[in-house]
């Protein structure tokens, strides 16, 4: 059984019965839509680390294109929010074969749709990645059409993990590594509950950087030698050369997660793949103010406009 779970962009988040406990939930949920029809647009939309189907960014971005009149899946990656009976090994961000998964699965439902996918920080690296292995005729190749994708946009990914596990251990990222580390322990305390192979795991010392968290938990559950084979692995930036599908990356001067020198080290091809960068926007951030002086999430109209 495939180990993520879609969810329509306005569905009630309620507990999961037996009867629901299904890889996929059409994404024609609200009484209030109108019904879509098989070839318009479908958006997948993939979150970020920490994050799931509730993140409030993908909760927005969902309903402002719902109701231009596209098809939106979100996505919960493998043990993420809906999905957390569904798999015991957690969501990494090499994980292109789930995504790849959820691909064939949208053009099996909708093969006259073409396919427009976000993908939000570590859902970001595992979307380029994806797009780079199929192109490069990978194995993930004889799962998926590539024509099926229209376009990707990809918003602060990061393509490089070695340099961004480095840049978290910085004494400046304090406290987003201490945000992003309660983040992950609620869910370890989650998955302690269910699973024999994250009981098995000492609790102590206590994980004081995402670098020790990836060595403790994310690593060797998901069937890595260690921390540097996964971040080897995983990092999407020895992909971008192969990319051969309409793609945008938005990555931000002053990310304090994600560092844009990885971006200048690596290769592409120009005529598929455009690098943007900007200057004030953060880590998911981007917030400005409109034409009449009011606040206005900059990023939310961007997904918006490239994906509609």
């Amino acid at each position: 059984m495939p180990a993520y779970r879609l969810r329509p962009p306005n569905a009630p988040v309620s507990p999961l019965s037996a009867a629901e406990k299904r890889p996929l939930a059409d994404a024609h949920a609200g009484d209030f839509l109108r019904p879509l029809a098989d070839d318009v647009p479908t958006a997948i939309l993939i979150h970020g680390l920490g994050g799931n189907h509730r993140s409030p960014y993908l909760q927005r971005i969902a309903h402002q294109l719902r109701r231009i009149g596209i098809r939106v899946w979100r996505v919960d990656l493998r043990g993420s929010g809906a999905g957390l009976t569904l798999a015991w090994r957690p969501a990494h961000a090499g994980s292109s074969s789930d995504l790849a998964a959820i691909v064939r699965a949208a053009h099996d439902r909708y093969p006259h749709s073409p396919l427009r996918i976000a993908g939000f920080s570590l859902g970001g690296n595992v979307l380029l990645k994806l797009l780079g292995e199929v192109a490069a005729g990978g194995p993930l190749a004889e799962q998926i059409e590539l024509s099926c994708i229209e376009r990707a946009l990809a918003i602060a990914p990061p393509i490089n993990l070695h340099d961004c596990s480095s840049n978290m251990d910085r004494l400046s990222r304090r406290v987003y590594t201490r945000y992003y580390l309660q983040v992950l322990e609620k869910q370890v305390q989650q998955r302690r509950e269910l699973y024999p192979a994250w009981q098995a795991i000492a609790r102590e010392p206590k994980v004081r950087s995402i670098r020790e968290f990836d060595t403790r938990y994310t690593a060797p559950l998901s069937g890595f030698r260690d921390t540097h084979h996964y971040y080897d692995e995983a990092s999407s930036d020895q992909w971008l050369p192969f990319v051969k599908t309409a793609t945008t990356i938005l990555v931000d001067r002053h990310d304090p997660i994600v560092t844009e020198s990885s971006f200048h080290r690596t290769s592409f091809d120009p005529s598929f793949v455009k690098i943007e960068h900007t200057a004030h926007g953060g880590h998911l951030g981007y917030i400005g103010l409109n034409d009449r002086g009011n606040m206005m999430r900059w990023m939310d109209h961007y997904v918006i406009q490239s994906l509609r």
